[in-house]
């Protein structure tokens, strides 16, 4: 099975299955260098009791020869007993060690040590040279196996040392790549998760290719957001409708006056003409402005878009919304073009008019300046309104975020953002409480042979 097809969390848990394992094999390996190092300890002390108890047994074998006290003799038997045993007991391992006198010699030494202290007593001192003789060879091999014994013993735990070192290294190692790999495994699907997220807010739904574990996440973000979004759509619509419903009413007042007037029979035909010429201008006035409402919600292919016009639109859908003592002003060159969605770009700009419209209380002003600069069109929306505090300049763009204490969905931001974004652009905020509110748009320029390059490589 490819990593690929693998569910995070069974990924994972792969990881830090291994790395349990590993660490396991780790304790396992210290422990038995542990228990070696432990048996080489024991070893090194039954050997210092062997050289003690020799010594004790040629202390006292000096002490006999010399004073022929029967307590020296009787402390040089139990003392040599103590060492033969010692030595018997320590002989498989004493054969390994590299010394001037072999084991079995010295074992020959211990018998003959021993058959001498049978016969031994003060009337036959021609034993004593023997005795001294054999006592100083196991004294001497004693003492060889000492410094042997300490010597190997000073090595072992320099190489445990320098084991544990390296494994402490290789563990940190191990434990840095597993990070690494998790922090891969996340960002991976973290990033995938974004670029599903962008996905949604760019309103091209389609089934998520996210791990299992996100799943649940996306389908209820998608269901939120779309369900927000046309609540936004639906607030909107509805400030619309009130605008509209004003502006298609002055067109109507002139045709029914209009036509009451024709139902006159004293009036002359040129005046007839005239007032239906009227009624004709009124008419199409009010398919003018029908025309717009149903080209805001019409889902349209990207094309070049006039600037002037599509916020000239915008301001006329919503001129029914402002209100009289909110002045309005526009200086937006007939020449600037964008790429785009001309009902998106037209969303973008009535979201923001109507934000600024609602945060002026009172006379105020609203100015909207475009131009272009290089490779950028630059479009500047200012109004003089209560502006917003500084704290909340960095979240103003976050969905369901509203500095507005009632009626604030917290999305009509959130969705200029992501339009702007779609379109390649950005923006950015400046504020100042009851100063007002700048926003700043730059969207790029493109040309007829640029979009024309980008639809041949974009369709390969």
């Amino acid at each position: 099975m490819k990593s690929k097809k693998l569910s995070l969390k069974f990924q994972l848990f792969i990881a830090y299955l291994t790395f349990v394992i590993f660490i396991l094999f780790i304790f396992f390996l210290f422990w038995q260098f542990s228990v070696q190092l432990e048996e080489k300890v024991e070893y090194g002390e039954k050997v210092s009791e062997l050289l003690e108890n020799i010594l004790e047994m040629r202390r006292y074998e000096k002490n006999y020869l010399h004073y022929h006290n029967p307590t020296d003799f009787e402390n040089l038997k139990k003392y040599f007993s103590k060492s033969k045993k010692l030595f018997i007991l320590l002989k498989p391992q004493l054969i390994n060690f590299d010394t001037k006198e072999t084991v079995d010699k010295v074992e020959k030494y211990f018998i003959s040590y021993e058959n001498i202290l049978k016969t031994l007593n003060p009337v036959n001192p021609v034993k004593e040279k023997e005795i001294r003789y054999y006592g100083s060879k196991i004294l001497k091999f004693a003492e060889s196996i000492k410094r042997k014994e300490k010597t190997i013993l000073i090595n072992k735990i320099r190489y445990v040392k320098h084991l544990f070192l390296f494994f402490g290294l290789f563990l940190s190692l191990f434990a840095l790549a597993g990070l690494l790999l998790w922090h891969r495994l996340l960002i991976k699907s973290l990033n995938t998760l974004e670029n599903e997220i962008k996905i949604i807010l760019s309103g091209k739904p389609r089934k998520a290719l996210v791990p299992p574990e996100f799943q649940h996440f996306v389908d209820t973000f998608k269901k939120t957001y779309f369900t927000l979004l046309e609540t936004e759509k639906i607030s909107s619509l509805g400030k619309l409708l009130f605008s509209i419903a004003h502006e298609i009413n002055n067109p109507l007042s002139n045709i029914s006056t209009s036509i009451e007037l024709l139902k006159s029979e004293e009036l002359d035909t040129n005046f007839k003409k005239e007032l239906l010429n009227d009624i004709e201008k009124e008419i199409e006035r009010t398919k003018n402005i029908v025309h717009s409402v149903l080209d805001f919600y019409k889902v349209k292919d990207k094309s070049f878009v006039n600037l002037h016009s599509c916020i000239s639109n915008s301001i006329h859908l919503l001129k029914g919304y402002i209100p009289s003592k909110i002045s309005l002003k526009l200086d937006v060159p007939q020449s600037i073009e964008i790429w785009g969605n001309k009902s998106q770009i037209q969303q973008i700009f009535i979201n923001l008019i109507k934000n600024a419209v609602e945060a002026i209380k009172g006379e105020g002003e609203i100015e909207i300046k475009a131009f272009q600069e290089k490779d950028k069109i630059k479009i500047i929306v200012k109004d003089n309104g209560e502006g917003i505090p500084k704290d909340y300049l960095s979240r103003i763009f976050e969905p369901f975020f509203s500095t507005k204490k009632t009626g604030g969905h917290g999305i009509g931001l959130f969705v200029v953002y992501n339009l702007i974004k779609e379109h390649k652009g950005n923006i950015w905020v400046e504020s100042e409480v009851n100063k007002g509110t700048t926003f700043y748009i730059e969207f790029p320029v493109n040309t007829k042979e640029e979009i024309r390059k980008e639809e041949v490589y974009g369709t390969l």
